[in-house]
C-alpha cells in the first residue's frame, strides 16, 4: 500500500512515516503544501493520501476534490487538531474517506489508514458518535433498533445477536444499515460507539 504525506511539519512527516513502514506501506511522497502534494499524487496515484486539514497554504478542505481528480483510485485520510462538526462533514462531503485526530495513538492511525486503503471508510469512532448529534437531538429507534444496538454494545457479532434476537444475520446486517442511515453514522466503529454510549436499548 503506497501513502503521500502532505503535512508542513517535517518533524511530523518523519513520525508518521517511521510508525507506518514497519507495517509494510512504504511513503512515496512528502509534502508541505497544497501544489506540491497534487504534483506527487498526479505523478505517484497512491492508495491513500495522509492530508493535514491545515497546510501552508491554509485550510486543505477546498483541495480534496483536486486531489481526487489526479488520482480516482486513492482515498483521502485527513488528519487534524479540529473536533468541529462543520469541518469533519465538510471534509467527508468533499469526498474525503476518513478523519482521524492526530491525537490518536498508533494503532489507530495503522487501522485508519489500512481501512481508507482498501476503499472503506474511517471515521474516529468518538467523532462518529458525536456527529450523530448535530442536530441537537437524539432520533427516535423502534424497537429492534434498540434491540440491536444493545447488543451490540456488550460486543456481540452480528451471528451472536441473531442468535439473540431470533432472527437472521441478513435481518441484523439490514437494521445495522439502517441505523447508520438514521444515525448518520459512517462506519461500523462509529455504530458501535454510539451503542456503547447510549446503553438504554430493551434487550
Amino acid at each position: 500500500m503506497r501513502v503521500v504525506l502532505a503535512e508542513d511539519h517535517p518533524t511530523v512527516r518523519a513520525g508518521t512515516r517511521a510508525f507506518l513502514e514497519p507495517e509494510g506501506f512504504i511513503v512515496v511522497g512528502e509534502a508541505a503544501c497544497e501544489r506540491e502534494a497534487l504534483e506527487i499524487v498526479s505523478e505517484q496515484q497512491p492508495d491513500v493520501l495522509m492530508l493535514d486539514m491545515k497546510l501552508q497554504s491554509g485550510l486543505a478542505l477546498k483541495a480534496i476534490p483536486q486531489f481526487l481528480a489526479a488520482a480516482p483510485e486513492m482515498g483521502i485520510l485527513v488528519q487534524s487538531c479540529y473536533e468541529d462538526r462543520a469541518i469533519i462533514c465538510g471534509a467527508l462531503a468533499a469526498g474525503a474517506a476518513g478523519y482521524l485526530l492526530k491525537s490518536s495513538p498508533v494503532s489507530e492511525l495503522v487501522l485508519a489508514v489500512r481501512t481508507v486503503a482498501s476503499g472503506e471508510r474511517y471515521v474516529q469512532p468518538s467523532l462518529g458518535a458525536g456527529l450523530a448529534r448535530a442536530q441537537g437531538r437524539e432520533p427516535e429507534l423502534q424497537l429492534r433498533e434498540r434491540q440491536v444496538l444493545g447488543l451490540l454494545a456488550e460486543g456481540h457479532t452480528n451471528r451472536e445477536v441473531a442468535a439473540r434476537l431470533t432472527v437472521s444475520v441478513r435481518t441484523v446486517e439490514s437494521v445495522r444499515a439502517a441505523l447508520r442511515a438514521r444515525l448518520g453514522l459512517v462506519s461500523r466503529a462509529d455504530l458501535v460507539a454510539y451503542a456503547r454510549q447510549n446503553r438504554s436499548a430493551d434487550v
